[in-house]
C-alpha cells in the first residue's frame, strides 16, 4: 500500500498543477459566456420593452438558466479532463517509479508474500529489466511480461495465478483513485 500512496501523492501533486489550470480556463470561458449571454439579454430587453414586459422578463429568465447550466456542464467538463488528465500522467509518471528503490523493496515484498502463497514452485514473470532487482528466492524470475512494472506470479502448472503488475493495481483502485483526485482538486 506504501507504493499506492506515493503513487498517489505523486499523482495528486501533478494533478492539482494541471487541474488548476484546466479550472482557470474553464472559468474564463464560463464568464465569456456568461458576459455574451447577459449582454444579449440586455440588448433583447431594450428592443422588446415596447412590445411587453412579460415576454422580455420570460426571455431573459429562460437564456439566464441556460447560460446557468451551459456554464455547470463547461465547468464539469473541465473537471473530468483534469481528473483524466492526472489519469494519463499516472501512467507516465509509473515508469519513473519504477527506477526507484521504493518500487522495488515494495514489489519484493509483494512477490515474496505471493511465491509463499503459491509455494516455491512458482514462475515470476516481470518486463525487461526488473528480473535483477525484483528476484526472490524459491521462485524462477523469467523477464518479457508486457506490463508496466510489477510482476505476474503463477504456479509451475500454471493453474493459478496472482497478478501484482502496476497497470492491476491502478485498475483495481482506479475509483477510489480518481474520488481522491477530484476530491483534491476541487475541494
Amino acid at each position: 500500500m506504501s507504493m499506492l500512496k506515493d503513487i498517489k501523492e505523486t499523482l495528486l501533486k501533478d494533478a492539482k498543477q494541471s487541474g488548476e489550470v484546466l479550472l482557470k480556463k474553464a472559468e474564463s470561458e464560463l464568464e465569456a459566456e456568461f458576459t455574451k449571454t447577459k449582454s444579449e439579454g440586455e440588448r433583447l430587453v431594450a428592443t422588446a420593452e415596447a412590445q411587453a414586459e412579460a415576454t422580455v422578463e420570460n426571455e431573459k429568465r429562460e437564456r439566464q438558466s441556460w447560460a446557468k447550466i451551459e456554464a455547470k456542464r463547461i465547468v464539469m467538463d473541465a473537471k473530468e479532463d483534469a481528473v483524466n488528465a492526472a489519469f494519463e500522467n499516472l501512467v507516465d509518471r509509473l515508469e519513473d517509479y519504477t527506477k526507484t528503490k521504493a518500487y522495488s523493496d515494495t514489489m519484493k515484498k509483494k512477490i515474496a508474500a505471493a511465491v509463499s502463497e503459491l509455494g516455491t514452485k512458482c514462475v515470476v514473470h516481470v518486463k525487461k529489466g526488473d528480473k535483477k532487482k525484483l528476484s526472490v528466492s524459491g521462485a524462477e524470475m523469467r523477464e518479457g511480461a508486457n506490463i508496466l512494472g510489477g510482476a505476474i506470479v503463477e504456479s509451475k502448472n500454471g493453474k493459478f495465478k496472482i497478478d501484482l503488475s502496476l497497470e492491476e493495481m491502478l485498475d483495481a483502485n482506479r475509483d477510489e483513485l480518481r474520488k481522491e483526485i477530484h476530491a483534491r482538486l476541487f475541494k
